[in-house]
């Protein structure tokens, strides 16, 4: 019995070593031990911190293996750009504002303008549903001006970002 619980406790404290070489071993035969070499640290701290759960620790085997095929030779890891070659964060954010700017709300000013119209026909001279009708005039108008303004914002606001990291 005493034997047995000592054969036990020697395995349990080898076994999250041994689990944990075992996936680099694959990865080295795999793609070679260089490029594994850069991940054997964070998985071994992972396989120690879920020693009881090693499987949990998978996910790092699979980001070397992923990285490292498709890295170039030395271990090097680029990252590929989501937004596309060239692109910028700025450059998609500008791109989405010209959609809005261009494509979708000149259609929505359109839809309100002709929405007031309706409002002032259906007030047929009610003096309180008239106001109404030209409040939501002034207010589509405002919105139309900051439509068209909204270029002109975001660049000065980009201006003042950039004067602010600068300085």
């Amino acid at each position: 019995m005493r034997n047995s619980i000592i054969i036990a406790l020697v395995f349990f404290s080898l076994a999250p070593a041994a689990l944990a070489a075992a996936p680099f071993t694959e990865c080295a035969q795999r793609i070679g031990a260089t490029a594994c070499q850069a991940y054997i640290p964070a998985y071994n701290n992972c396989v120690q911190q879920n020693s009881s759960n090693p499987s949990v620790c998978d996910a790092i085997y699979q980001q070397a293996t992923a990285n490292s095929q498709s890295a170039p030779a030395g271990g090097t890891v680029t990252l590929i750009n989501p937004l596309g070659t060239g692109t910028t964060l700025m450059s998609f954010l500008v791109s989405i504002l010209d959609i809005i700017t261009n494509t979708i709300g000149p259609i929505i000013v359109i839809l309100m303008l002709v929405f007031v119209g309706y409002k002032f026909v259906v007030a047929q001279g009610n003096p309180g549903e008239l106001e109404k009708a030209k409040q939501a005039l002034l207010w589509t108008v405002v919105g139309a001006l900051v439509l068209l303004g909204a270029k002109i914002i975001a660049l000065g606001i980009q201006a003042t970002v950039q004067a602010l990291s600068t300085g």
